[in-house]
């Protein structure tokens, strides 16, 4: 509803103060800053309704607000969320796969609830009860979590912009379930792995080099969307544009998965590991992966298992933690290490360093026996 400035009267010895003439518990902020005209509806909040107490309490909010504006901060009461997240998203690469799981699960789990909300009427309660609706449809806790993972920078921006003073949600967490998987005997395992890849995949170089780059170290994700101008075979590295962590990191090519790579029957133009059918990105490699854990006869194998068995190899060979962090593509060790800078190609080619030492051994040891 519009405001009436007819159904105001102007506080005495108050500039731009008034009040209702019905409800002496209403008050209009009506003034001029930098040349524009500035309007808002107040209504005290306190438990004495003497008019006395309500006015001394409109002033005080009437300079807040005006220090709100001198300060920068005169868009934040008429902007609402849906308006804030449209802002926000000009700001990010639309080429970003995160980008684009930001929208959906604005769109999916947020926007019906808060969306037509004014950003500065947001609590932390108003998204404690999201949580607790998608605790209540048994979505899982990473699921929860993607709600803040949209949230939190999008307020951040809100901060940063001057459309809002402070983070409604900023100690608000969602607690993720240990879901660490245990590799016992992780060097021996690991040996096993690469065997069996290079072994049943011995003629079909585009899943020998897919699975072996998983072996790595690399997510589903970065090896799916991985690009042929993005490795340099000459200098034997390559880039991962599309990473978690929304930064560009390089990584040393091992020159098996090179020899593999370069076996591709490809035009080397888009994707490595592009479907033969559209050309387009993969859908998934269930059945590939189905008949390689036949193969191997391990169950709970995976391309992400695979990084698990990795990075417990490594650890087995006395690989620093910084370097492990490295090689998976985290920007933070952990929190008593997070002011160490992570380099993903020296860690990178630590890590193949290890590799090769503990495949040389196998091979070692085999003809030994033999």
């Amino acid at each position: 509803m519009a405001l009436n400035k007819n159904d105001y009267v102007a506080v005495k010895n108050a500039s731009n103060l008034f009040i209702h003439k019905k409800d002496k518990t209403k008050f209009l902020f009506d003034f001029r800053y930098d040349n524009k005209r500035y309007r808002k509806a107040y209504k005290v909040q306190a438990t004495d309704w003497t008019k006395g107490t309500c006015i001394a309490d409109a002033k005080k909010a009437l300079q807040e607000y005006k220090n709100d504006v001198e300060a920068g901060f005169n868009a934040f009461a008429i902007v609402t969320l849906d308006k804030l997240f449209e802002l926000y998203s000009e700001t990010l690469d639309a080429n970003k796969k995160w980008t684009t799981i930001k929208r959906q699960n604005y769109a999916r789990y947020i926007q019906h609830s808060l969306g037509k909300k004014k950003i500065d009427k947001i609590r932390e309660m108003d998204v404690k009860k999201i949580i607790a609706k998608m605790q209540a449809e048994k979505l899982s806790p990473r699921t929860q979590k993607l709600i803040l993972e949209v949230l939190k920078p999008l307020f951040n921006f809100a901060i940063t912009n001057k459309y809002m003073k402070e983070n409604p949600i900023a100690n608000l967490t969602v607690k993720i379930p240990n879901q660490k998987k245990v590799v016992t005997d992780a060097t021996a395992l690991f040996q096993k792995v690469h065997n069996c890849i290079v072994t049943y995949y011995k003629d079909e170089p585009f899943y020998q080099a897919l699975f072996l780059f998983a072996l790595t170290g690399r997510r589903k994700s970065e090896i799916l969307n991985l690009k042929w101008k993005n490795i340099d075979f000459e200098s034997n590295y390559y880039w991962i544009e599309n990473t978690k962590n929304d930064d560009k990191q390089k990584y040393p090519l091992a020159p098996y998965i090179k020899d593999q790579i370069l076996l591709i029957q490809d035009d080397r133009k888009g994707l490595v590991f592009k479907s033969p059918v559209t050309g387009d990105v993969i859908t998934n490699t269930d059945r590939q992966m189905r008949q390689l854990k036949k193969h191997i006869g391990i169950n709970n194998l995976s391309l992400h298992y695979m990084r698990n068995i990795l990075v417990s190899m490594l650890a087995e060979q006395k690989t620093e933690a910084i370097v492990l962090s490295g090689i998976l593509g985290h920007k933070d060790v952990n929190t008593i290490n997070k002011y160490l800078s992570v380099n993903h190609y020296k860690s990178g080619q630590i890590g193949l360093d290890k590799i090769d030492d503990v495949l040389d051994v196998e091979i070692l040891n085999h003809n030994t026996d033999n």
